[in-house]
């Protein structure tokens, strides 16, 4: 499930590139964008930052989406100062629900997902972080939650005539 799964199901890329420690893609789909995110090396509050500044600005009605792939198990250094950080940010760029899907076999990864729903549910922003052992997960996972968000969205549209 990748590129082409999209395709057949209306999603569309609509930029790419690169920072440090990132390889990013950000495909449209049911109105809204998500990020498709490969890490090529260390990553920590610094590179994390960068791939926002890239990906924030695409973010539609406040619900962030996004998969980063850490497969080829890149040292992932984030502490509980770190996320507090990022999601005082999300919330500053007027995010409201953030769900994210990494793709990691690192055993202690666990640890840093449950530390970033903790924060996240404390400090009011909604949505659900995972971990998943494959691309395919991670993709099925924010796809549903587009599908969910778009559902929501026209339900509300319809409800609004």
């Amino acid at each position: 499930m990748d590129a082409g799964y999209l395709a057949t199901h209306g999603g569309t890329l609509v930029t790419q590139g690169t920072v440090e420690s990132y390889v990013y893609r950000i495909f449209r789909l049911a109105g809204f964008c998500f990020n498709d995110t490969r890490v090529t090396g260390p990553i920590n509050l610094h590179t994390r930052l960068q791939l926002y500044r890239v990906t924030l600005p695409h973010v539609v009605e406040g619900r962030y989406f996004g998969l980063l792939d850490n497969s080829e198990g890149f040292e992932n250094d984030f502490s509980l100062d770190a996320i507090r950080e990022l999601d005082r940010l999300l919330i500053d760029r007027g995010i409201r629900t953030y769900f994210g899907a990494t793709v990691t076999k690192d055993k202690g990864y666990s640890k840093i997902v449950k530390l970033a729903q903790t924060n996240m549910e404390t400090i009011g922003l909604d949505g659900t972080v995972i971990k998943v052992p494959d691309r395919a997960a991670a993709l099925q996972f924010i796809c549903d939650r587009i599908n969910e968000a778009a559902a929501e969205r026209d339900h509300l549209r319809l409800a609004g005539d």
